[in-house]
């Protein structure tokens, strides 16, 4: 009997989820500074300097989100997840387990891609203060997911190379016999 691919079923749901919400954050609009500034401006715990920091960090950030590179990386993604649903359907998991691949890297260049935009915004803070605290956390967060990233290519190559494995000694087993 042939294991079901249930780690990949897994993935690939949590890589709709991330993928939708990708989708959906692209669609919308590039928020204008001025309505960045009225939001921030009433918390009181701010003064004009990083209010005016957080704007255009914030900014900065949006609308390199916004960038035809950017959208193209998503919109790829998400293809590349219908695609290893639609094998993983038709029971083809090898295909899938490709698919997963591409969409994973794709996730993996996205991730630098951000990091290094994230980079140029930090550029923009004034106050070193909070500039060394929005810039530690992106960039943490970011490097967070390519670990991720990079762990679950990790298990699904383990997962090619046991099906491999399982599938030379079902072949090596039919020859004896």
């Amino acid at each position: 009997m042939k294991k079901k691919p249930i780690y990949l079923w897994i993935l690939l749901v949590l890589s709709a989820l991330i993928s939708a919400s990708s989708l959906f954050g692209i669609l919308g609009p590039v928020p204008s500074k001025e309505a960045l500034r009225a939001s921030l401006s009433n918390s009181g715990s701010l003064t004009a300097q990083q209010i005016e920091d957080t704007v255009n960090y914030t900014y900065q950030v949006t609308a390199s989100s916004h960038s035809i590179f950017n959208i193209v990386l998503i919109v790829l993604s998400a293809i590349l997840v219908v695609v290893a649903f639609v094998f993983l359907l038709r029971k083809n998991v090898q295909f899938a387990n490709y698919a997963y691949i591409g969409y994973v890297l794709l996730a993996i260049v996205g991730l630098v891609y951000s990091y290094m935009n994230v980079q140029d915004a930090v550029q923009l803070i004034k106050d070193s203060t909070l500039g060394l605290g929005m810039g530690a956390l992106a960039q943490g967060t970011n490097i967070l997911f390519i670990i991720i990233n990079v762990l679950f290519l990790a298990l699904v190559f383990y997962k090619m190379w046991r099906q491999q494995k399982d599938l030379a000694e079902e072949v090596e087993a039919e020859e004896v016999a």
